[in-house]
């Protein structure tokens, strides 16, 4: 065994991890704009019939996630439409969905937890990791690069990263290294949120996460923090 590379020993969807999921990852030529969580969350039972789950319908998304209920008003909002449009909009443009052209949903790290500091018996069997730290550090030091390499083949028209603990992460994998980052503050009935912007060829943008009670919980928050990522890609 002592001349086995322990990286050989892993399962090949976290030696050959590179962002993937729903909806449309694009192209230089039709450029998508990009979603990026943290991880994947461990879902309950889907409510929907067997057509929605398949194609991953906006009344599945809707119905069931507020992550992704307040990713359509955030959306709607950088788009220019009102967050009260926010459902009409991505029905119409199909947003994430199998069908959809132009958005793309996906996170930085590959396995599914029921929280950030969850680790449970199941992920230690199916990664080969005892700890998620460890896991974690794996993806940072050997994933990072090829998945900087796939954005920049892709180049998405903005990549929207959502979780500001980590946008050292996503900075990472956007720009391959830590980059000087515009930072906006604001405040919503007393609390304050953030928003990391960047312009540039692919215009860069981590918010507060979209279903935390400190995150962008409300339309005046998702509307403020959209208004201030559309002006930015319109510099």
């Amino acid at each position: 065994m002592s001349g086995i590379n322990p990286i050989d020993l892993l399962p090949p969807s976290l030696k050959n991890h590179q962002f993937g999921g729903p909806g449309d990852i694009g192209s230089p030529e039709h450029r998508s704009l990009w979603l990026c969580g943290i991880e994947y969350g461990e879902s309950e039972n889907e409510n929907g019939t067997d057509d929605e789950i398949e194609n991953y319908t906006v009344a599945l998304q809707w119905r069931n996630w507020t992550y992704n209920r307040n990713a359509f008003k955030l959306i709607a909002s950088i788009e220019g439409k009102k967050v009260e449009d926010a459902l009409s909009y991505a029905e119409q443009k199909k947003i994430f969905e199998s069908s959809t052209v132009g958005y793309f949903q996906t996170n930085l790290f590959p396995v599914e937890c029921r929280t950030l500091g969850t680790w449970t018996e199941d992920a230690k069997i199916r990664t080969g990791f005892p700890d998620k730290r460890a896991y974690a550090d794996y993806i940072r030091s050997i994933c990072f690069e090829n998945m900087h390499k796939q954005l920049q083949a892709k180049k998405p028209r903005l990549f929207l990263g959502v979780g500001i603990t980590h946008v050292g992460d996503f900075s990472q994998v956007v720009f391959g290294e830590q980059v000087e980052l515009e930072r906006h503050d604001f405040e919503i009935g007393g609390h304050k949120k953030t928003v990391f912007l960047r312009q540039g060829e692919i215009p860069f943008a981590v918010v507060s996460h979209l279903s935390s009670p400190s995150g962008l919980n409300s339309n005046e928050a998702l509307e403020t923090a959209g208004h201030l990522i559309r002006n930015m890609m319109r510099k």
